[in-house]
């Protein structure tokens, strides 16, 4: 007759060690759990039960029931996702005295302490193991005397694991057993403590401490057998789907660092960023860890176009339709990074790829070999945090730089302005060029600052161009208001050029 018996581990782990193991050299671990064990517990539960009812003993039961236990034949079906886990290692104390104990040093009286491993395996929550018990003694008064007893356990191996056990019933989907337990050794097999058919109560109530138990390779009353463990499938990442934003045309992350990043170094940040995103996003497109553009197809190409700026023959996107990495600056510091695209709102994979890229921290130093000392980790931030102004819709007569303004053309020829090229002429032609405003009035503030500009690589292989341009803070007075964001100049896909709205007096 079969028992079948369901066991859950519902702190996910199975704390246990093979019989005279030591846990610093356990090859294998306790699994499957071992049937001595489960006999150990049960006539332990037993006498539990018998304290409960306030009766004498009837120990002619609880031999029944150890013969019934100790006589059948046992098999598994193992969870398939059980895995060893990482050995846990922690200080006990010990003994107390003189610390050192030589007592012609000074010293201290305090506990000793002792390094000790704690051995487990990863068993899912959800995922119970079932036991498979076949014997011809299970009559209907033993199964309810087992029933009695599994219902009173609330551990098994060491107290640490917390376990739920009982016998299945007509309701539960019963597997098919992968793991049997058998006499000879076979490659891949591990060994399992059971216990033999003519064990006697005394051989299973012996404590492991006793003299006659504790030197032998396995106690008195028990055998070792050999379990072929299942098959464990193949480890793949499970892809991460993070939650579809409809009509999502702006992603936000909080700039997480040790030392700030200059504001000279806002276009490596951000173009460094981009480079991550890109990644990421032809690594879902085609599936592939090492994919990259130009290994990609012209269908994924066109794809990932308005991210990457350029269509599938490698030409810039027109109509600013691709996506902008900016930088919203603080009291002259990068606080947030921002990813904006207003022509249309960010697809699935596109929202997927651009939380996947802040995995690695990010530099923003210059290339060389201290690039890797200053980075930043970039932390979304939730769709409660408001967006910054100029990014919801605001409208003003007055916009002024977050980030410095980088003519797009030379406006200076030694040392003396061009004619036709200046800042606020260059600005004038933008601001129409995009259909901003039909004028724009323009303040140059402060003095000019060095920056760094974003150099594409077809401009950079045609000519040698120098990645750092003079750049300007700038504030723009409008005769009607306008609605933002604003982004002008060289770099502005980049963080450079970047405006804020300005409260006019007596706005509310």
């Amino acid at each position: 007759m079969r028992v079948v018996l369901r066991q859950e581990f519902p702190l996910g782990r199975f704390h246990a060690t093979p019989w005279r193991v030591n846990p610093f050299d356990d090859p294998h671990g306790e699994w499957p759990p071992s049937p001595w064990r489960l006999v150990r517990a049960v006539t332990a539960r037993w006498y539990q039960w018998a304290r409960e009812t306030e009766s004498e003993p009837d120990l002619a039961q609880l031999e029944k029931l150890q013969s019934a236990l100790c006589k059948s034949t046992y098999a598994f079906h193992l969870p398939p996702d059980a895995r060893k886990g990482s050995p846990l290692r922690q200080y006990h104390p010990t003994d107390f005295g003189w610390r050192p104990a030589e007592k012609k040093k000074p010293g201290t009286r305090s506990y000793g302490t002792s390094l000790v491993q704690d051995n487990y395996w990863y068993v899912p929550p959800e995922a119970p193991v079932w036991w498979f018990i076949d014997g011809d003694a299970w009559v209907d008064e033993l199964q309810a005397v087992l029933v009695q007893c599994l219902e009173r356990m609330t551990y098994f191996g060491r107290a640490e694991t917390l376990t739920r056990i009982r016998v299945a019933g007509s309701a539960d989907e019963i597997p098919q057993a992968n793991c049997t337990l058998a006499d000879k050794r076979t490659a891949g097999a591990v060994p399992v403590l059971s216990p033999l058919k003519e064990a006697t109560r005394e051989d299973i109530e012996r404590t492991t401490d006793n003299p006659e138990a504790v030197k032998r390779a396995v106690p008195p009353g028990a055998q070792w057998l050999y379990a072929g463990r299942p098959q464990r499938p193949a480890a793949r990442e499970r892809r991460r789907v993070p939650e579809h934003r409809p009509d999502c045309h702006l992603m936000q992350f909080a700039i997480g660092r040790n030392v700030s990043p200059e504001r000279r170094a806002i276009v490596r940040l951000t173009a460094r960023f981009r480079g991550a995103v890109l990644r990421e996003l032809l690594r879902l497109k085609m599936g592939d860890a090492s994919a990259n553009w130009t290994r990609a197809s012209r269908d994924v190409r066109e794809a990932v176009a308005d991210m990457t700026g350029k269509d599938a023959n490698g030409e810039a996107l027109r109509g600013h339709r691709h996506t902008e990495f900016l930088a919203w600056c603080e009291d002259d510091q990068p606080t947030r990074l921002l990813v904006w695209r207003g022509s249309r709102a960010f697809d699935a994979d596109e929202q997927e790829a651009i939380l996947l890229a802040p995995a690695r921290d990010v530099s923003w130093a210059a290339a060389g070999s201290d690039s890797d000392e200053w980075k930043v980790r970039l932390v979304p931030l939730d769709r409660a945090v408001p967006p910054p102004p100029g990014f919801g819709g605001q409208s003003s007569k007055i916009w002024e730089s977050v980030t410095p303004y980088v003519p797009p053309r030379h406006h200076l020829r030694g040392g003396k302005e061009r004619e036709g090229e200046s800042m606020a002429e260059q600005i004038r032609r933008e601001v129409q060029g995009r259909e901003i405003a039909q004028d724009v009035e323009v303040e140059l503030v402060g003095s000019p600052q060095w920056v760094s500009v974003h150099v594409p690589r077809r401009e950079a292989n045609k000519r040698a161009i120098i990645g750092d341009r003079r750049g300007q803070m700038v504030r723009l007075r409008f005769t009607t208001p306008v609605v933002g964001p604003i982004r002008l100049g060289h770099s502005s896909s980049f963080g450079l050029g970047l405006f804020r709205p300005v409260e006019e007096p007596g706005q509310p």
